[in-house]
């Protein structure tokens, strides 16, 4: 059929879909609604003025993703678990970024550095950076939104590696670790013991672990079981002390609770050392 390529072809790795597919699979999504939550798949065909063996592969597709899931009874499809998670996300990115924005510009007014906002991505397996407040300063650490790092380096990064379930973390250490930069930790017990300290004092910190010259501080909003996003601030070098982050520290504190208490969630207790505290 033309316009259109096979399940085969497209897990084979041929083809590229064709805009023509990805519009028809969102169309299908789509008809899924509140009033009309399930479908057979000739209604939905009949519905959507498409040949029901189109339907009938679009779909196959989505369930094995877990988008659809199909009713042994009825043999109807509804919307599956993977929908319904990438809606809570969307949700969830959105509610972030709307009510970090105020905390993140005081915290970048205060310490003088860029304040980032960084979450976990849609697969688990690295950050994303969602939202940022550059400082005025000449000398200043640029990071555009969407950035996404490994977990086990960097601030915000172990902020959010450290307060993921036990399992996820497990997965991670169990992979290989990338250098990044000459201070990343790529051994998994360094990396376990460095996770440990985080998880007891309240928030992570890094130095030259993604960048030369850079360091940064980062505590999490955490909820019952799980790491929402880090709020942390990121400079160069030049400006780091242990002065310095005994001041900043209680600073990033104050504004991920500012997140955490607009969104129902919490951070965990933080602690800050009277001794050398530098990464």
């Amino acid at each position: 059929m033309s316009g259109e390529i096979s399940v085969r072809e497209k897990e084979a790795g041929g083809a590229r879909p064709s805009l023509q597919v990805v519009e028809r699979v969102f169309t299908i999504l789509e008809a899924f609604t509140e009033f009309y939550p399930e479908w057979s798949t000739s209604d939905l065909a009949r519905s959507l003025q498409l040949p029901i063996p189109t339907v009938h592969r679009l779909l196959a597709v989505l369930a094995r993703l877990g988008y659809v899931s199909r009713d042994e009874q009825t043999r109807k499809f509804r919307l599956g678990g993977a929908a319904l998670q990438l809606g809570e996300q969307a949700r969830a990115v959105t509610d972030l970024r709307a009510v970090a924005m105020m905390p993140l510009r005081r915290l970048s007014q205060e310490t003088g550095e860029t304040a980032l906002l960084t979450a976990v991505s849609p697969k688990r397996d690295c950050s994303v950076c969602l939202e940022r407040v550059e400082t005025s300063q000449p000398l200043r650490l640029s990071v555009q939104p969407g950035r996404q790092l490994p977990l086990h380096a960097g601030s915000s990064e172990k902020a959010l590696l450290a307060f993921m379930p036990g399992k996820e973390v497990e997965r991670l250490l169990a992979g290989p670790l990338e250098r990044l930069c000459t201070a990343t930790i790529t051994d998994a017990g360094s990396l376990r013991r460095d996770l440990q300290a985080i998880r007891e004092r309240g928030w992570a910190s890094s130095h030259e672990e993604t960048n030369i010259g850079v360091w940064g501080i980062a505590v999490p909003v955490i909820s019952e079981d799980d790491v929402v996003c880090a709020v942390g601030i990121a400079g160069p070098s030049t400006r780091l002390s242990d002065e310095v982050i005994r001041r900043d520290v209680p600073l990033v504190q104050r504004a991920a609770l500012a997140v955490a208490r607009s969104l129902g969630l919490a951070v965990p207790p933080v602690t800050v050392p009277s001794g050398p505290v530098r990464p």
